[in-house]
């Protein structure tokens, strides 16, 4: 299988493209100017903010977050997790959740050249981090609880409801009802609140 990664870009003294492979980092190989200090420098720089790319798909970038906002997000994603995890085991057979590939070595030379393959009992792999997320959901959420996420939630919730109540009662009050209209107030109202929640 041919690479995908370009060949040096500089030319042979008949003009024709270099057929060598350039340094790391570089574009062009040991022999059109790789080894120069500014060619290695500039490889260096080239390196540096590749890793800093995929560093930042890896982890993404740093922000201000509230702690317990961070520990509510945690819980969400590694149960997230977790449910990815619980689909891959399910997949299994009752032989592959305790025996499998261990070891995979391609020999080149010697009498029997090939790929030996050897075979172990041993839990899977997605056994494994199914097991090590499952533990992580548990401490995130036991962590969340101990932060009073849940109260916090129910504190934002009630603040809410006031706010929401705030904002109906000076409807109401703007809208100058009559007696009657006054008296549906109570049944109607909490009607509609119940059908949006």
């Amino acid at each position: 299988m041919e690479s995908a990664k370009p060949k040096c870009s500089g030319k042979r003294s008949n003009g024709e493209p270099c057929t060598k492979w350039p340094m790391k980092g570089q574009r062009v190989c040991n022999t059109h100017g790789g080894s120069s200090p500014q060619a290695k420098a500039a490889a260096e720089r080239r390196l540096r903010t590749a890793n800093a790319e995929q560093a930042v798909v890896t982890f993404g970038l740093p922000r201000e977050v509230d702690p317990r906002d961070a520990l509510l997000e945690e819980v969400y994603r590694a149960a997230g997790v977790v449910d990815f995890l619980r689909d891959q085991v399910q997949k299994l057979t009752a032989d592959e959740v305790v025996w499998g590939k261990a070891e995979e070595v391609e020999k080149q030379a010697g009498e029997f050249p090939g790929i030996d393959v050897t075979h172990k009992a041993s839990v899977n792999v997605w056994v494994e981090l199914y097991a090590r997320e499952r533990k992580h959901l548990v401490d995130v959420c036991k962590a969340a609880i101990q932060a009073g996420i849940e109260e916090r939630k129910v504190r934002v919730a009630e603040q809410q409801g006031a706010l929401l109540a705030g904002v109906i009662k000076a409807i109401l009050g703007d809208l100058d009802l009559t007696p009657e209209q006054a008296a549906r107030v109570p049944e109607v109202v909490p009607r509609h609140l119940r059908a949006v929640a």
